[in-house]
């Protein structure tokens, strides 16, 4: 900061003063000397140099002295410049904390109002005796963002239409006056107290949106300054960057919660709601429902008329489902044609229905486009909390698995998760799927096989779920929907584990060495990884791969070529046994049966079960054994249950056997029987009078809709495991 001193006229310094003075009296003292006649001798006069030595004194007392005040005014002028200056630099950085305390606040994300207020306090601490307000404009409309210890009144006056004349938005305005211009006349009408003395404007640039204005508003006998004006137009910079920084914060927020072509909520949004309701469900015993909804046939909209017309009927749908629906309910897309509705607190199911009906209702209404009115209704499931689901992923599937529910029944329709059919028994059956292999609800039986002197030959092993509700449910019901899912993975290699761990088990004992099968669906077989996890799980419980035996589906004939046929081969080369299952009831193909590396074939129960009395069983029978015979495999016959079926079997030359002529799938504990050294290994021919009373074929803990489930679910030809509840 420069220093100005300033001079109200000519000054003479006092030092120049008493030299100018020295000299006169020196003029003046020759000029009395020559007048005396003593000129010559005027320095040998006493007076003259005691006049010389005091004015010579007192010159240099006047200087020194006059030198002092001088200093004493140059520091009292630098110290008010330092005192100026520091106060200077404390107002910046008092600006500048305010500005950084601004940025962090856009920096976290504070919602608008909040940084302009903060905006405002620091353009009020640098205006003294101005109040401050952020208008925003909306329509005709001001919406007052921030505002700073302004009168209620005038609050309201701002937000009257057109009280804010126009020019506020595009220029800055200095010194107007409300109560006298003819442009404030509005905001002037709606005043009840006191009214401003002068108002300052500001716009606040933007490259988007709105138009935005900083007010300063003044009591009469104050203006606005130089520096106000410099202060408020940092300040609508400041404005700007956060409006702007709202603005697009808000767009991206939207976009990462809504959907782009709806504008409805998307899955993470409705997830989250749902989750959210269903807390407290959970506490205020409320009945939340989930509604699933697919429009019927509108690939075939998209594939006549295109997608833009497809998009808008999308966009037509969503405000449609948006209004018939209560402000309290969600509405969210999900995928391409499909929307969900979290119904929050209903009171009972008809209220359910109600909200339903008029969903498909206003779905059923046509839509006009390019002269064409097109017509489309809509499917719909539903799943209430507690009853169809506890938890956000099982009611969300519930609602999904009644909406296919309410297609197979014709579509255009609603159908509660209540409703049993298959489609909703199969969704029933994944989740208790995943519970049972949560909790470990499998079991596994063995059944015995047997060779033509009925000593025992090696198990196989069959997979039960025993159900802590239900009771036990046999394989026939929930294998086809672990190989749909894919968690026939997961519980493959359980029971590939359980198995190898009770052959260690009977090893460790002293018990009779013996093989067991194991069943493998094709979605295992064609994994990269499967060998590997056969070779690991022998070796972790320290098993000979010659105690094992792998059961393959017919199918697998004709597909075991790239990853299949490499773990085939892997297979056989670990010394693990192979044998193809339910032989004759596939797709069988000779061709690739002897290319397969596999060491025995399984006749199919339904051969067996009519070999006595359809001769053209028995005659299949013979020449499937004897094609096997030939091609140097092992043949075994499943399903084996009196002693004709036997007879016939060892006269076609079938050396192994299974089925409950022998014995009935049981625990292990059950089997060891027949593997202690003084049974010397010999099965009897009459299971009921050796083996243990095993329990009846229907199971009497199973309710009825289990009962009907297992009835419901059949196998297609190429997989069938054994189906005896035992």
């Amino acid at each position: 900061m420069a220093l100005k001193p300033t001079t109200s006229g000519f000054r003479v310094p006092p030092a120049v003063f008493m030299r100018l003075t020295v000299l006169a009296l020196l003029l003046y003292g020759l000029a009395e000397a020559q007048r005396a006649s003593i000129a010559v001798h005027w320095w040998n006069s006493r007076w003259f140099w005691a006049a010389l030595a005091a004015l010579i004194a007192a010159t240099a007392t006047v200087a020194w002295r006059a030198r002092d005040r001088g200093h004493i005014l140059r520091e009292k002028a630098l110290e008010a410049a330092v005192i100026e200056r520091t106060a200077a630099l404390d107002r910046e950085r008092q600006r500048e904390r305010e500005r950084n305390k601004i940025l962090e606040l856009l920096v976290s994300n504070e919602p608008l109002a909040t940084v302009l207020g903060a905006v405002l306090r620091s353009l009020g601490s640098q205006c003294p005796g101005a109040l401050c307000a952020i208008l925003l404009k909306r329509g005709d409309r001001c919406h007052v963002a921030a505002a700073a210890d302004l009168p209620g009144d005038w609050l309201s006056a701002l937000q009257v239409p057109h009280a804010v004349p126009f020019e506020v938005w595009r220029t800055p305005l200095l010194n107007q006056h409300p109560l006298r211009s003819p442009a404030w006349r509005l905001f002037a009408s709606e005043l009840t107290s006191a009214g401003p003395g002068g108002v300052y404007s500001r716009p606040i640039v933007q490259s988007e949106g709105q138009p935005a204005a900083i007010l300063l508003f003044y009591p009469n006998g104050i203006v606005a300054g130089e520096s106000d004006a410099r202060f408020t137009e940092a300040g609508a910079r400041m404005a700007s960057l956060a409006i702007e920084h709202s603005r697009l914060y808000d767009g991206l927020h939207f976009q990462a919660n809504h959907d782009g072509l709806t504008g409805l909520a998307n899955r993470a949004v409705f997830e989250e709601r749902l989750e959210c309701s269903l807390s407290e469900a959970r506490v205020l015993g409320r009945h939340p429902a989930v509604l699933f909804i697919d429009l019927d046939r509108f690939k075939a909209v998209n594939d006549e008329f295109g997608h833009r017309v497809g998009d808008l009927f999308l966009r037509d749908v969503a405000s449609r489902i948006g209004k018939a629906v209560r402000p309290i309910d969600t509405v969210a897309r999900i995928g391409g044609d499909e929307f969900t509705i979290l119904v929050d607190d209903v009171k009972d199911a008809t209220e359910v229905s109600e909200i339903v009906e008029r969903v498909l209702n206003a779905i059923r209404k046509p839509l006009l486009t390019d002269g064409h009115e097109i017509g489309l209704s809509a499917s719909v499931g539903i799943a209430v909390f507690p009853d169809d689901g506890t938890d956000t992923d099982t009611l969300q599937r519930a609602a999904d698995a009644a909406m296919y529910c309410a297609k197979e029944l014709g579509r255009d329709r609603a159908q509660t998760f209540a409703s049993r059919n298959d489609t909703l028994d199969r969704a029933r059956m994944e989740e208790a799927l995943r519970i049972a292999l949560r909790e470990g609800y499998f079991v596994v039986h063995y059944q015995p096989k047997v060779g033509v002197d009925r000593k025992l030959a090696g198990f196989e092993a069959l997979v039960r779920m025993d159900h802590p509700v239900h009771g036990r449910i046999p394989p026939m019901s929930f294998i086809q929907v672990a190989e749909s899912n894919g968690l026939i993975v997961p519980l493959g290699a359980w029971v590939l584990d359980e198995v190898c761990r009770q052959i260690a088990e009977w090893q460790s004992r002293g018990l009779n060495p013996v093989s067991v099968a194991v069943n493998v669906s094709n979605v295992q077989i064609c994994r990269a990884n499967f060998a590997r996890s056969v070779e690991d799980c022998l070796a972790h419980h320290g098993v000979a791969s010659s105690s094992l035996e792998l059961e393959l589906t017919e199918s697998l004939l004709i597909n075991a070529e790239g990853v299949a046929k490499e773990q085939l081969l892997a297979l056989r080369g670990l010394g693990v046994q192979l044998s193809i299952d339910d032989f004759g009831t596939g797709f069988s193909s000779l061709s690739y049966l002897h290319r397969l590396p596999v060491d025995s074939v399984k006749l199919d129960k339904s051969f067996v079960q009519s070999i006595e009395t359809d001769p053209l069983a028995n005659r299949l029978v013979r020449a499937m054994i004897g094609v096997a015979q030939e091609l140097g495999l092992n043949v075994v016959a499943e399903g084996v249950e009196t002693e004709g079926q036997r007879d016939v079997l060892l006269a076609a030359g079938c050396s192994l056997m299974q089925g409950f002529l022998f014995a009935r799938p049981q625990p292990a504990g059950a089997v060891e029987q027949f593997l202690l050294p003084c049974v010397g290994t010999v099965v009897p021919a009459v299971a009921p009078t050796v083996v243990p009373a095993v329990a009846p074929a229907v199971v009497p803990t199973m309710d009825t809709d289990l009962l009907q489930l297992a009835a419901a679910i059949e196998f297609s030809g190429d997989r069938e495991i054994e189906a005896a509840l035992v």
